[in-house]
């Protein structure tokens, strides 16, 4: 599917391939549009995503010192002050989607990998309320937002916080209309993981009428 300006996106992957090209893809699609594109990586994937890049035509230097790309680590975002804020991170990109407009930019798009968050005491378990001010955020301006979860890595109830909070979900390169969302929630709340594994085993059938190729 085409995202549009003020869509929240969850991405739920597998394997770093997956995440490079789900990543590389956003960010190109960003790029054509004249959109400023973020990326933010938790560990050392921001060299193949340049790469990835590359090979779909984009020249990532020029685009990088015109302001258009900026791959930046984890804590050059969520961490502030030694901790991860929520709401001062909100603040952040709320900035950035600013910036980009007063720069003369057609939009803003940031994809991060969230994995960071289990680096620092606390954060995983603050990653729901992020999500839910970032979906008032997103929705409230003309800006995309790509969140990727490693399901091998992430807890369980975590990656359901991430699923009922995205209008938007994808897994193995689709995206859709998210079937698990839910408007409402604005916390991490406890999950069954038989209930959550199901969840994800939907996502992975191939026939699911409500996933379509990107």
């Amino acid at each position: 599917m085409r995202f549009k300006r003020g869509d929240h996106i969850c991405s739920i992957y597998s394997t770093r391939a997956e995440l490079i090209q789900t990543v590389a893809g956003f960010l190109a699609d960003g790029l054509r549009h004249r959109e400023r594109c973020w990326y933010v990586a938790s560990s050392d994937e921001s060299e193949d995503i340049a790469a990835a890049l590359g090979r779909r035509g984009v020249d990532v230097g020029a685009e990088t010192r015109r302001g258009a790309l900026k791959l930046i680590a984890a804590d050059g975002a969520y961490i502030v002050r030694g901790a991860f804020d929520p709401e001062a991170t909100t603040q952040i990109f709320n900035d950035a989607i600013e910036q980009a407009y007063t720069d003369g930019f057609t939009g803003f798009r940031a994809a991060a990998e969230m994995s960071w968050a289990l680096d620092h005491e606390e954060a995983t378990y603050q990653l729901i309320v992020y999500e839910a001010l970032l979906r008032t955020l997103f929705r409230n301006c003309r800006a995309i937002g790509l969140c990727l979860y490693d399901r091998q890595r992430m807890p369980l109830t975590v990656i359901n916080g991430a699923l009922v909070t995205h209008p938007i979900i994808g897994s193995q390169g689709r995206f859709a209309a998210n079937p698990f969302y839910d408007a409402a929630t604005d916390r991490l709340t406890p999950a069954d993981d038989d209930d959550v594994l199901q969840k994800l085993a939907q996502l992975d059938r191939p026939d699911d009428s409500y996933l379509n190729q990107s």
